[in-house]
């Protein structure tokens, strides 16, 4: 099996008709027929002809992925180390703690749960009903400015602020859902009733609840994209 150093490795950059390979763990793959290394770069932010061991730690799939690519070589690493960067450090705090995906869990549920809520309060109305509506609701809100902070951080520390399309898409779903959002909340607060008024702030009151499990829906839908997307 052929051996390659590090420079070596750095021809395969996926430039100039040259294949993509990448080395992970002391092993060479050529990744060139994915659709996500197009001219050897992975989503702006990392590169063909490189070692990605250390950057794997922090990728949002396993190391399983390599199964979808052949192994060319093996791959001979420098004696000397890179100094770790501060940028470096905040990864490894990110990957200890996972603060983006314990957070965004929450209000993706809390909206489901709230739209669920609001159909039997629609079919019943009661106070009961509209409580867990507005409750779940407003929890669901809260956190979901906590789950977009945490997304900006992992935007920047995992992808270098890639604006290829699943992250725009998702950052742009995230901002709309917490916008509309806060619409319901102020209603809420000028008139408690509102859930039961059956004029256009009532309407716009159910609408917007309904509104935001579909537009959660697609931010959830490409998060996914962007986490399992390597393995298509």
């Amino acid at each position: 099996m052929q051996q390659f150093t590090e420079e070596e490795l750095l021809k395969y950059n996926g430039k100039d008709g040259m294949p993509s390979y990448i080395a992970f763990n002391g092993q060479v793959y050529d990744v060139t027929s994915s659709k996500f290394w197009k001219e050897g770069t992975h989503f702006k932010k990392h590169f063909a002809g490189c070692d990605l061991s250390a950057e794997m730690a922090n990728a949002p799939h396993s190391d399983q992925v390599f199964e979808h690519y052949p192994c060319v070589g093996q791959f001979l690493p420098p004696s000397n180390k890179v100094p770790e960067t501060k940028k470096e450090r905040y990864r490894q705090w990110y990957i200890k703690y996972h603060p983006h995906p314990a957070a965004v869990h929450f209000p993706i549920a809390l909206h489901y749960f709230s739209a669920f809520a609001d159909i039997l309060f629609l079919a019943n109305p009661s106070s009961e009903y509209e409580a867990a509506v507005f409750l779940s609701f407003l929890i669901a809100t809260g956190m979901g400015f906590l789950a977009l902070i945490t997304g900006v951080f992992s935007w920047w520390i995992n992808y270098d602020f890639s604006t290829s399309k699943p992250f725009v898409i998702k950052l742009i779903g995230a901002l709309f859902t917490l916008i509309i959002g806060v619409i319901p909340l102020i209603q809420k607060l000028l008139n408690p009733d509102v859930p039961f008024s059956t004029g256009m702030d009532g309407i716009t009151y159910h609408t917007i609840i309904f509104i935001t499990v579909v537009s959660i829906t697609v931010v959830g839908y490409y998060g996914g994209k962007i986490t399992w997307g390597a393995r298509q």
